[in-house]
């Protein structure tokens, strides 16, 4: 990053290659959009770019940078609440995204009740996860998908990790909950 801030594309172009497939992700799980996805994603590197001057050298990169796609996530997100859009085009229903990734929900050998089992699971974790306070999906998408450190998470949110680990739990509870009468 203090090469990309001193006008280095090459490293400015290598720092967005290498978060952009985890921070990607991180947005469409948070945004439940490809689309909104990229244009934030987009906007994110924008403002990397136009503010590299403000990051502290010495810093780790990955905290600031989620840290701005948040910001931004949340401001799309209170966007939506203001001014919905349906688009006539979107595929509706529960694999509109696809489904987010369940592992070891099965042992290898599903039948068909268990193939059921995961299908409707997989389903009901998406929609309690866009249904969990901006907050709370935040922790836990940097900390199960994107495997980053509580501190580091804490970091990027600016709050104490004590907050971290309270909202981590709230939303580990909020997903079980969804998914108690599937799996006991």
């Amino acid at each position: 990053m203090a090469q990309a801030a001193h006008g280095d594309a090459d490293a400015f172009a290598a720092l967005v290659r290498r978060y952009e497939k985890p921070l990607y992700q991180y947005l469409r799980r948070m945004l439940g959009s490809r689309t909104d996805a990229e244009d934030v994603f987009q906007e994110t590197f924008l403002r990397v770019h136009q503010h590299a001057g403000r990051f502290r050298r010495g810093e780790p990169f990955r905290p600031w940078v989620y840290k701005i796609a948040t910001n931004l996530c949340r401001d799309q997100l209170r966007k939506r609440r203001w001014h919905p859009q349906v688009s006539l085009d979107a595929p509706t229903g529960a694999d509109a995204d696809g489904p987010l990734p369940l592992e070891r929900v099965t042992n290898g050998h599903a039948g068909p009740d268990q193939a059921a089992r995961k299908s409707e699971a997989l389903v009901r974790l998406k929609e309690a996860l866009a249904e969990l306070p901006e907050k709370h999906r935040a922790v836990f998408l940097m900390a199960r998908y994107d495997e980053m450190p509580y501190e580091e998470i804490a970091r990027s949110l600016q709050v104490p990790v004590g907050t971290v680990k309270s909202r981590m739990n709230k939303a580990v509870h909020f997903l079980m909950q969804a998914v108690q009468d599937i799996w006991p």
